[in-house]
């Protein structure tokens, strides 16, 4: 938490991508990234197989970058194949609605979280751990995949994002027409 009370979590500055204004993010994406989210974060291992982990917060970085925190303990796949100059899947999932965005880009840097990451990372994982128990999921089920411990702190320079909400636009890149006429075949 900031001094004035406020989250650092993922203030990201707004405009339509696909106006052509703003940056990669637009307003639509923001805003669903700004509120409780899942965060599954995908690396490559060094034969470039997926790994994945699920992520423990993301934040704003100063430029047009985003940052994801994980933990190293729990998803080390993931993590080892985190590598500077390395690509990043990160998907983002409301909960109760089940609103999914991939974003996917480069990793511009890879270092263990510093104390405010690291209590952001625990405010993540509480404000989840109430979330998602007010939909009927128990703090056991999630016991195994999310935690703030052994956090890393990864950041990205976003290059794609798509909407993967479940449905007949899932996988449709933003930015693109983006009519039903057009995604189907």
């Amino acid at each position: 938490m900031l001094a004035n009370g406020r989250s650092r979590f993922l203030k990201i500055r707004g405009g339509d991508a696909r106006a052509g204004g703003g940056g990669m993010i637009d307003d639509e994406v923001a805003a669903v990234l700004a509120g409780p989210l899942m965060i599954l974060v995908s690396t490559r291992d060094p034969a470039g197989r997926a790994t994945i982990g699920r992520g423990s917060g993301i934040l704003r970085d100063q430029g047009d970058g985003l940052a994801v925190l994980m933990s190293r303990s729990l998803w080390p796949g993931a993590a080892s194949g985190a590598v500077a100059g390395g690509p990043i899947a990160v998907t983002c999932a409301r909960p109760h609605d089940y609103r999914t965005y991939q974003i996917k880009g480069m990793i511009t840097a890879v270092a263990p979280a510093g104390p405010a990451d690291a209590a952001e990372g625990t405010a993540y994982v509480a404000r989840m751990l109430g979330v998602m128990g007010a939909l009927g999921v128990s703090r056991l089920q999630l016991s195994q995949t999310l935690t703030d411990r052994d956090l890393l702190r990864i950041d990205i320079q976003p290059r794609e994002v798509f909407d993967q909400t479940p449905g007949p636009t899932a996988g449709r890149p933003l930015g693109a027409a983006n009519t039903l006429r057009n995604a189907q075949p």
